[in-house]
């Protein structure tokens, strides 16, 4: 704790993964509670009194006045000494309790430390795979967005393109029906000319008096005559309706579209 000061950075000695103190210092640190537990037992066995373990000796049954004070190596059990001489395992070989215990029991320690340490490996791997699956989330959102930017790019020139051929459509439209609405006040004016010169000439037909209707006779002849000459011939060609030639073929992009895929490699 006087080394590492509190918002230090260090390494953990298990799992190598970097530790931030706050500033609780190393009290702020996660508990490791089988450790702890451990380490309890280790203290209890430490503070007990000797003459108290030794009042825990356990008697044997076949044998009640004799503590169990050796260990049946090939039965794999406590005994007495009375067994060992003159009982089941007088043909065994024995070691003494004090001996195994020790033995066992550091096989034991070792064996909890062992746990201990894979218990850490394990954290770490799980620290490490939780760690992937946020970058995986991240990487993906990532991704995600690129293509739907991408793809936003291409309804853009689609949407584009779009304009400017319906814009060449609306142009030759306008275009033609401009012609056309031309031609049909021409023919109106035309229309409506001669009709009033039939009304006049119609009027000059009803005139009685000769001199009189022949004083106005000739000019309304020479107009008559003018207008019966006056071309009349111009009109939209045959199929000049027709807009068919705006007609577009998108099959191909369509199926270029479809085979838009990831990029390997």
């Amino acid at each position: 704790s006087s080394a590492v000061p509190s918002g230090g950075r260090f390494r953990c000695p298990s799992c190598r993964h970097e530790v931030v103190l706050d500033r609780h210092g190393v009290y702020g640190l996660q508990r490791n509670l089988l450790v702890e537990n451990i380490i309890d037992i280790y203290k209890q066995e430490s503070a007990r009194p000797l003459h108290a373990k030794a009042e825990q000796h356990l008697m044997c049954e076949e044998h009640e006045d004799e503590r169990i004070n050796i260990y049946c190596l090939r039965c794999e059990a406590p005994t007495c000494s009375l067994c060992k001489v003159f009982g089941a395992h007088k043909d065994c070989e024995v070691a003494p309790l004090p001996a195994v215990y020790q033995r066992q029991k550091s096989e034991l320690s070792d064996g909890i430390a062992m746990l201990v340490a894979g218990n850490d490996r394990i954290q770490a791997i799980i620290t490490q795979m939780e760690e992937i699956c946020h970058t995986i989330e991240e990487n993906g959102r990532r991704q995600k967005q690129h293509v739907g930017l991408r793809f936003d790019a291409l309804y853009g020139i689609l949407e584009e393109r779009k304009k400017e051929l319906l814009q060449s459509i609306a142009a030759e439209q306008e275009a033609k029906l401009q012609r056309v609405r031309g031609l049909i006040r021409q023919y109106g004016d035309h229309l409506e000319a001669s009709s009033k010169l039939v009304e006049s000439a119609i009027q000059a037909m009803e005139e009685p008096q000769m001199a009189l209707y022949l004083q106005h006779s000739k000019e309304l002849l020479k107009k008559i005559t003018d207008m019966s000459k006056a071309s009349m011939s111009s009109r939209p060609e045959p199929g000049y309706e027709n807009m068919d030639h705006f007609s577009i073929n998108v099959d191909y992009v369509a199926e270029m579209l479809r085979t838009i895929e990831f990029q390997t490699g």
